[in-house]
């Protein structure tokens, strides 16, 4: 294990089925987080999606991220055939590629706790960070209590993660807490309940699988987005999906205006800072215009510049409507000056 990070599943010897069906839990939270107005959920090490399946289909504006490129490869495949849109994002718990303030919830059974002390510190320091004020987590943590923590037949890390030997997750960390662990993890939260469960008998035989669910609320102030510097400003640069083209890995969305980016400047996901641009009625291979909005992306880790051609200053339903093609399978907000 290198700088705290998250080892993927050996999903091709992992017996899938039984990864397929929602657990007990991811029901109760789905109707509770309903009928207390929640509508967004991260499904944090989602697998192959079970849990983010069912949030969607309860509703929720659901996004999806895992370390395995193998199960969300899977997910991609399976939403369609469920006819519901997912976010799927490949990610790595204790650095996710999310705004600040994305997510009414975060779901993580049986994923949070694949990582070192260190990494845990962090991964719930970035659920922290993604959950909106009040929002609220899900998670289950291994418990100290197991037979295996202290029996000597799983390798020793830190003083609270071992790593497995055989099967799935060979090599793959699982942090171990008891209370005090968890008080501190969660400093910042309000703990809400926490249980301790012990499944002693599964699969016809008996079993040591103790584990900690945890849920918790986050109080915290909103983040202000300022995009002060950026609006108003000219720029140009290059159309590269003119109006009327094809998304080069959708081929169904069709782009209504011409979409681009600014040379040069480059946005939170390392490529160049991209544009909608408005007021142009053909198709263009560069642009020159004023930034007027930026559509804020929650469950992205970039923004979208919106950019006047023509000088004039659309209005936010012109905006919207015309960017929907695309927002739509995100979570954000439009941001002006």
């Amino acid at each position: 294990m290198q700088n705290n990070t998250f080892i993927p599943w050996d999903w091709s010897i992992a017996k899938k089925d039984m990864w397929l069906m929602p657990c007990e839990e991811s029901y109760y939270y789905a109707a509770k987080w309903k009928s207390e107005g929640c509508r967004s959920v991260l499904d944090l090490g989602c697998g192959l999606g079970r849990h983010s399946i069912l949030f969607a289909k309860s509703g929720f504006k659901t996004t999806a991220s895992d370390i395995s490129r193998e199960a969300l490869d899977y997910l991609r495949k399976w939403q369609k055939d469920e006819g519901v849109d997912i976010l799927c994002k490949q990610a790595d718990m204790s650095a996710l590629p999310f705004a600040d303030d994305a997510f009414d919830c975060v779901f993580a059974m049986h994923s949070a706790g694949h990582c070192d002390t260190a990494g845990m510190k962090r991964t719930v320091a970035e659920i922290a960070r993604v959950l909106r004020p009040e929002g609220r987590v899900f998670l289950t943590l291994c418990s100290k209590a197991r037979k295996s923590f202290n029996s000597g037949e799983l390798t020793v890390v830190d003083e609270n993660t071992r790593l497995k030997n055989e099967g799935p997750e060979k090599n793959v960390p699982h942090f171990f807490a008891d209370m005090d662990d968890i008080e501190n993890l969660f400093s910042q939260f309000e703990l809400i309940k926490v249980r301790h469960i012990d499944d002693c008998w599964s699969g016809g035989m008996r079993r040591d699988a103790k584990h900690y669910f945890i849920e918790a609320k986050i109080h915290k102030e909103p983040s202000k987005p300022d995009f002060s510097d950026i609006i108003g400003k000219t720029v140009s640069g290059v159309i590269d999906r003119p109006m009327g083209s094809a998304h080069p890995r959708r081929p169904e969305m069709i782009y209504p205006l011409n979409y681009g980016y600014v040379e040069g400047v480059f946005a939170g996901d390392g490529a160049e800072q991209d544009v909608y641009l408005l007021g142009a009625d053909k198709p263009l291979e560069r642009f020159s215009g004023k930034v007027i909005a930026v559509y804020h992306r929650f469950n992205d880790c970039e923004d979208k510049w919106i950019v006047s051609s023509d000088g004039r200053d659309h209005s936010d339903n012109e905006i919207l409507a015309a960017i929907d093609f695309q927002e739509k399978f995100f979570d954000g907000v439009l941001c002006r000056k």
